[in-house]
């Protein structure tokens, strides 16, 4: 565009030509072939697109599929693809309940390209009761992208509660009678939100295979009576639900509940039942006593089954036991509360097809008709010597320090606990105690307002740790190798640098992207007296927010990383964060943003040509002399720059032709981005001449410069470029690119004298 501009002072120039010469309209045969460009067209061109907007109307489906979460937005013009991240947060606020939103580090690359405006995320492909994610909460953010025509990707849509998700989970805490009634079997749940109906099915294989439909109840009924006919009472059944929204979706099913009904004479659940080492004593085993069933006339056995805290699913752990007692060595795990239920089972002595179920023992909590549990008094419940939960390591106010921390030990409101420290410099290798016996409470060990421990451990001596819990009774310490490694969070790395316009050590070993902008280089330090396992590198073009990983994994061996951003484009910062890791993968310490850290590509000589065109072509819109027409345009006149500097403007006959001569000093028009923190834009001291004959034929010469304190510096020659028929007609620019110390990056060049004539 600043060609035709110029082309239209070569125009004036030959109009000129003819106000001296009255023959030049009768001897010269202007060249007609050549396109004239009027101003208008010069000022009235459409804005080019060169960034797209966000998505919109996210919605994001909540608690509506059992396995699938499904996100939907409007299109964005111009886009062709999206890029959609995650973040999961598994467990709220243990003060607020509620699920706080993530940081923007905590997102990961879902789907880089989705070519419509909709997606499903599949969370879990064969739906089951025992899943964890029901509980977890699923935030997404959004990216419009234009990739094949290297327009630049939009900003995120916003983190809010409207933009998680979840899925639907099955009814909870199943539950079915166990002979309290003899004219039924009460199956109760609790309510799943937006439950439509409840579907029951029935059998009585304890695996589940062959279950049958036998009823529905609407979704604010959260029971189901099964009455029984003569043959059936006394029977086993197993039951299961699944909840309906009032779309069709449908839940995963409960697990399986064990029911029956009371026959008569059926003896009576065995009393005084009691777990012996059932309070943090033990590390792998509970064993469950009761008082003896007598019944005349019939051998007595008892069955054992549990529950947990985190499946409401009768489990049998022993059967036809002829003992008061049961050892439950089965599977058990840390962490987890165990409620156990005692049944007598009575035979008959003389008819041994005649066996008699009492009810289950009380000894459970409660789940009313209404899906609520209530507390129990005679609840029978243990628990393994377990480590202490949500372990973690994070920094100190004390700058040599690290703060150790968890949270209570299961079952520490009942039993008394104490904790010892462990450390290792090598994640699998031995642990030494360091710290003994630390009772909460003490100077040592204090307990914060959320709930957690803390205890300063020194930096720098030891890389990782593992916190047992001690029975302060027996002083038995749960299993060094149940409780979970931590490690610290490496600090940020140091001297963060993103390189601007650089040759990278040769650009020939590079490839621009489709908008002419070469890679960018981003370097850093390991932060002092520490050795990072590896880093991850963030983006964004702005400083505060919006920032997306950029490396799929973890950069190891190195600490540099070459940015081939494929929608980068000429004229746009960008801010990086490079974030350190332990060996564990974690990391939350990052650099914090200065001029460093931000950084660009070198761009093609075409593209630098293009960019420098825009401060030209500006600034001849200043002048006056130049769009006026015959001997008007002669003379002399300058213009300054918005933000600098001035243009000088010389037209003047000169033998049988005419001479224009431009001289730029310290001119600048634009700040980056508009945002003068960022700096000058091109900043121009040179000249751009003109001469043409009266044949409106000539060239051109001089050479200006964009200063280093420029974004791009480096210098354009006009020597080369040919005047035909009042306009540039032929030839080419030379143009060189520097780096912001005024090294080349690309040496001298040819560009196309068409090159900025592009609409």
């Amino acid at each position: 565009m600043k060609r035709r501009l110029l082309q239209f002072t070569i125009i004036i120039s030959a109009l000129l030509f003819t106000a001296c010469y009255s023959w030049f309209e009768n001897k010269v045969d202007m060249d007609v072939k050549t396109p004239k460009i009027n101003l208008g067209d010069l000022m009235y061109q459409e804005a080019e697109i060169t960034e797209l907007s966000a998505p919109t109307q996210v919605i994001v489906s909540q608690g509506k599929y059992s396995g699938t979460i499904k996100i939907h937005w409007d299109e964005v013009p111009y886009a062709t693809s999206y890029r959609l991240e995650r973040a999961v947060v598994k467990e709220p606020n243990a003060d607020t309940g509620i699920y706080e939103i993530p940081d923007e580090g905590d997102f990961e690359i879902l789907s880089s390209y989705i070519y419509s405006n909709n997606y499903s995320d599949l969370i879990l492909k064969s739906p089951d009761y025992l899943d964890e994610e029901y509980s977890y909460r699923y935030f997404y953010r959004l990216s419009a992208e234009n990739i094949k025509k290297g327009l630049e990707s939009s900003e995120f849509t916003q983190i809010t509660d409207e933009t998680s998700g979840w899925l639907l989970p099955p009814p909870a805490s199943i539950d079915a009678a166990k002979g309290e009634n003899s004219e039924y079997i009460e199956v109760t749940w609790k309510s799943v939100p937006q439950a439509n109906k409840y579907l029951i099915y029935c059998g009585q294989n304890e695996q589940g295979h062959g279950m049958e439909y036998i009823s529905e109840v609407p979704g604010n009924r959260l029971y189901f009576k099964d009455y029984l006919s003569q043959n059936e009472k006394g029977l086993e059944f197993y039951y299961k639900v699944c909840a309906v929204l009032s779309e069709g979706s449908q839940s995963a099913f409960t697990g399986l509940a064990l029911g029956y009904s009371a026959k008569e004479g059926a003896p009576a659940a065995p009393g005084n039942i009691k777990i012996e080492n059932g309070k943090g004593v033990s590390t792998d085993s509970l064993t469950i006593k009761w008082d003896k069933v007598e019944k005349d006339g019939y051998e007595i056995k008892y069955n054992v089954y549990r529950t947990s805290s985190v499946d409401s699913i009768y489990k049998l752990v022993g059967s036809n036991i002829k003992t008061l007692s049961k050892t439950d060595n089965s599977l058990l795990k840390t962490g987890i509360k165990y409620y156990y239920y005692v049944q007598t089972i009575a035979t008959n002595e003389n008819d041994t097809t005649d066996i008699l179920k009492s009810p289950f023992s009380k000894t459970g909590p409660y789940i009313t008709s209404n899906g609520n549990e209530i507390s129990n008094p005679d609840t029978v419940v243990g628990w393994l010597l377990s480590p202490p939960s949500n372990c973690e390591i994070v920094d100190s106010d004390n700058p040599s320090m690290y703060l150790l921390r968890w949270t209570h030990a299961v079952g520490s409101e009942v039993t008394d606990y104490l904790y010892n420290i462990y450390a290792s410099n090598t994640l699998n290798g031995d642990y030494q105690l360091v710290q003994q016996y630390l009772r909460p409470g003490s100077a040592e060990l204090t307990l914060g307002i959320d709930g957690y421990f803390s205890y300063e451990v020194p930096k720098g001596l030891f890389s990782f740790y593992r916190v047992t819990t001690v029975n302060d009774e027996t002083k038995d310490e749960c299993d060094i190798k149940t409780s979970i490694e931590v490690a610290p969070c490496p600090a940020a790395p140091k001297s963060v640098v993103a390189s601007k316009t650089s040759s990278l050590n040769g650009l020939q070993n590079y490839t621009p992207n489709t908008n002419g902008v070469y890679p960018v280089q981003i370097t850093w330090s390991a932060p002092d007296g520490e050795s990072p396992y590896g880093y991850y590198v963030y983006r964004s073009t702005k400083p505060d927010s919006s920032f997306r990983k950029i490396t799929d994994q973890e950069i190891t061996g190195t600490l540099s990383y070459i940015d081939q951003n494929e929608t980068a484009r000429a004229g746009t910062m960008y801010y990086y964060k490079v974030v350190s890791l332990n060996i564990l993968k974690q990391g939350k310490n990052a650099n914090e943003q200065n001029s460093d850290t931000r950084g660009y590509g070198a761009i093609t000589r075409d593209q630098w040509f293009r960019e420098y065109n825009k401060t030209v072509k500006k600034s001849q819109t200043k002048l006056t002399l130049m769009h006026k027409g015959s001997t008007d345009a002669l003379g002399s006149e300058s213009a300054n720059g918005d933000i600098s500097g001035t243009l000088s403007y010389n037209a003047k006959l000169d033998g049988l032709g005419a001479r224009i001569t431009m001289h730029y000093d310290n001119y600048a028009e634009y700040y980056v981005s508009g945002d003068a923190n960022l700096g000058i834009y091109f900043l121009l001291t040179g000249d751009t001449n003109t001469s043409a004959n009266m044949s409106a034929n000539g060239s051109m010469d001089g050479t200006n410069r964009a200063a280093l304190s420029g974004m791009y510096p480096g210098y354009a020659k006009y020597d080369k470029l040919e005047i035909k028929g009042g306009g540039a007609g032929g030839g080419y620019y030379i143009v060189c690119t520097q780096d912001k110390n005024g090294n080349t990056v690309l040496g001298e060049g040819n560009v196309d004298w068409t090159v900025g004539e592009e609409k």
